[in-house]
């Protein structure tokens, strides 16, 4: 049975608000429907500080990344740019975390959540931040026993989605549709990255089909 959820809300921005969120994912690349999501993020979940935790090699994406780590963390670091000036206004700080990185291997979002925990959490969980297209595998997670306990979902639905098997706690915050995809920019569509990521690719020779 599908678990039972508030309806859609919008995050308090006073001090009541979560100070700290997680974003994770492979990035691959980081695109303009990234960036939007960083606005979100900060203007419907009133979230002061995002950390940006970039896969080194996702448990559900395992075949090799067509770029390295260390080229998908500097796309992000320009992305951040671009992001401080297409949103001027936001006052969220955004930051890049290698932990995945370093640790290298597969990255379980439960060992990040352990290493995270008791520097952000919240009110005794950790704010992750997920899009309406990660609830039906939700539940299946590495060690999700230690996630339901450990994490509350900030889930942004693009699509209205909202049914899940996942017993967890997840706030529904609705988030406006942007169409981008990093499959359609590997497959040669620059048009969807943001400008200092674009020159990057391009000048780097990334993603050529």
């Amino acid at each position: 049975m599908a678990a039972s959820h508030p309806e859609w809300i919008q995050m308090p921005t006073t001090e009541m608000k979560p100070k700290t969120a997680l974003l994770g994912g492979t990035f691959n690349p980081v695109h303009s429907g990234h960036v939007h999501l960083m606005h979100e993020i900060y203007a419907k979940a009133g979230i002061g500080n995002l950390i940006l935790i970039p896969a080194y090699l996702s448990n559900f994406k395992r075949q090799s990344h067509p770029v390295s780590f260390e080229e998908r963390v500097e796309m992000l670091s320009l992305a951040i740019e671009d992001y401080k000036d297409i949103y001027p206004d936001d006052m969220m700080d955004v930051s890049i975390s290698r932990f995945e990185g370093e640790k290298k291997g597969i990255s379980y979002t439960s060992e990040t959540v352990k290493a995270f925990f008791d520097s952000y959490n919240d009110n005794g969980k950790i704010n992750f931040i997920i899009g309406d297209d990660i609830l039906p595998t939700l539940g299946n997670w590495h060690d999700f026993d230690y996630l339901r306990s450990h994490v509350r979902f900030l889930c942004f639905s693009r699509y209205g989605m909202k049914d899940t098997d996942a017993d967890a706690e997840i706030i529904f915050i609705r988030s406006d549709v942007y169409d981008a995809s990093s499959s359609e920019v590997r497959a040669g569509d620059f048009s969807m990255l943001s400008r200092r990521v674009r020159e990057y690719v391009r000048d780097n020779k990334l993603y050529r089909t």
